[in-house]
């Protein structure tokens, strides 16, 4: 669920970009992200409420990720965000989509093919082991029926 930027939570962000990216200056920052220097006063006054298109900005302008800085703020709710799996739970094919150069809406269908291919997989072989399982089950009924007649 989309909810609103913590305006406390804003403040230590914006404060921090200032820190480390114009040395506590306003004015250049502020040019950076192409807002006002009184919003960013507000901002670190905690006196108005921030808009998701500003956080946005601000992670582009700093090269942030954006989805990460949404997350801190309050915007997003990590149960709001699709399980990404650990590098341990990626596999050698899925890693092969994942690092393509194909855009994300394209990765995510091949990965679905992917998995149907999987499932398709499993499939034969179950119904390739009970094949076997009947092939042996017959051989031991031979062999049983062999050692009866020579006993």
């Amino acid at each position: 669920m989309v909810g609103e930027v913590d305006v406390n939570e804003w403040a230590k962000v914006v404060r921090e970009l200032l820190d480390s990216e114009t040395r506590g200056k306003k004015a250049p920052f502020a040019r950076a992200v192409g807002v006002d220097v009184r919003t960013v006063s507000n901002w670190l006054d905690r006196a108005v409420a921030v808009r998701e298109a500003n956080v946005r900005r601000v992670a582009e302008t700093f090269e942030l990720n954006p989805v990460e800085l949404l997350v801190r703020v309050g915007v997003l709710q990590p149960a709001d965000l699709p399980y990404r799996p650990t590098d341990e739970e990626i596999d050698e094919e899925q890693r092969a989509v994942l690092e393509s150069d194909l855009d994300d809406e394209t990765k995510a269908e091949v990965l679905q093919q992917l998995e149907e291919m999987r499932a398709a997989d499993e499939r034969l072989i179950v119904e390739q082991r009970e094949r076997d399982k009947q092939r042996r089950m017959r051989e031991l009924t031979y062999r049983i029926e062999q050692a009866r007649r020579s006993a």
